[in-house]
């Protein structure tokens, strides 16, 4: 009986460590590192990375988007996930006029299947 109880929270223990994630990007404090005026496009390449997308506008600014979705283990139970764990996407935007930024606009998309349950 003793060797089942190991055996189990033995197996409880590896379960739960497997379900854990990593971490990603915190656009947030990423954002913060980003100054209009100031940071130029090599500086903001070098703490995103290349933009997921990127625009150019009529009046000839060009604009930069990051995004990241923010999701949990939860998520991929059927019924536990509509009242459970974090759903939303983290927008980045960055426009640029020549080689300087001239804005940053920080914001997070809901789930709108999610938004009424919390």
């Amino acid at each position: 009986m003793k060797k089942i109880n190991i055996l189990l929270w033995f197996f409880l223990l590896f379960f739960f460590s497997s379900c854990s994630t990593t971490p990603g990007p915190n656009l947030s404090s990423k954002a913060s590192l980003i100054h209009k005026n100031l940071s130029t496009k090599a500086e903001v390449l070098s703490y995103l990375g290349p933009p997921v997308q990127a625009f150019l506008t009529p009046d000839g600014k060009e604009e930069w988007y990051y995004y990241y979705r923010v999701k949990n283990f939860w998520e991929r139970l059927p019924v536990v996930n509509k009242y459970k764990g974090e759903d939303y996407t983290e927008v980045l935007k960055i426009v640029f006029v020549e080689d300087k930024v001239v804005d940053v606009i920080y914001y997070t998309l809901v789930n709108p299947l999610k938004q009424g349950k919390n």
